[in-house]
């Protein structure tokens, strides 16, 4: 394929990629640039796009990143999902087969979920950090994920993780 054709190709692929993947990419560059900093957690894994997934789904069935620590070099999986709004003060954040599969990867490794609701993902409204051990359902309530309020300009530090 020629550089004139991969760059066509690119771009229409970018055209008509769903908004939902559009916005989930941008969370997720959010989630790795302002919380688990480069500085304190290596990424071993970061799963692979819309794009290379649109053909061949079984490529993302873990979770969005995996990471390091630098200091301790222990290992976790974070989740993230971006959401414009709750519906009726909840989100579904996932389906019931991911969340048995989610369920199954935390047993070997810890696996962190990153919740953005509200306004845009590169600066939500609301934001949460939850260890999968803590929820028991797809379905989340604003109210239960309180407790798991954290602030966008709040990195994330590895002590509060991994005790």
């Amino acid at each position: 394929m020629t550089t004139l054709a991969r760059t066509a190709k690119a771009a229409w692929d970018e055209i008509v990629k769903p908004e939902s993947y559009v916005k989930g990419d941008e969370f997720e560059h959010f989630v790795r640039d302002r919380l688990f900093l480069k500085e304190d957690y290596d990424l071993l894994q970061w799963t692979h796009d819309y794009t290379t997934n649109k053909n061949d789904y079984a490529a993302s069935k873990e979770p969005d990143f995996k990471l390091k620590s630098i200091k301790s070099g222990r290992e976790l999986f974070v989740e993230v999902r971006f959401y414009p709004d709750f519906y009726k003060g909840a989100i579904e954040w996932c389906k019931p087969f991911q969340f048995w599969r989610y369920k199954e990867i935390d047993t070997k490794t810890p696996l962190y979920i990153v919740i953005g609701v509200g306004h845009k993902p590169s600066e939500p409204n609301h934001l949460y950090l939850l260890p999968l051990k803590h929820i028991r359902d797809t379905t989340l309530f604003r109210d239960f994920l309180k407790a798991y309020a954290i602030k966008s300009t709040q990195c994330v530090d590895e002590r509060s993780l991994l005790n």
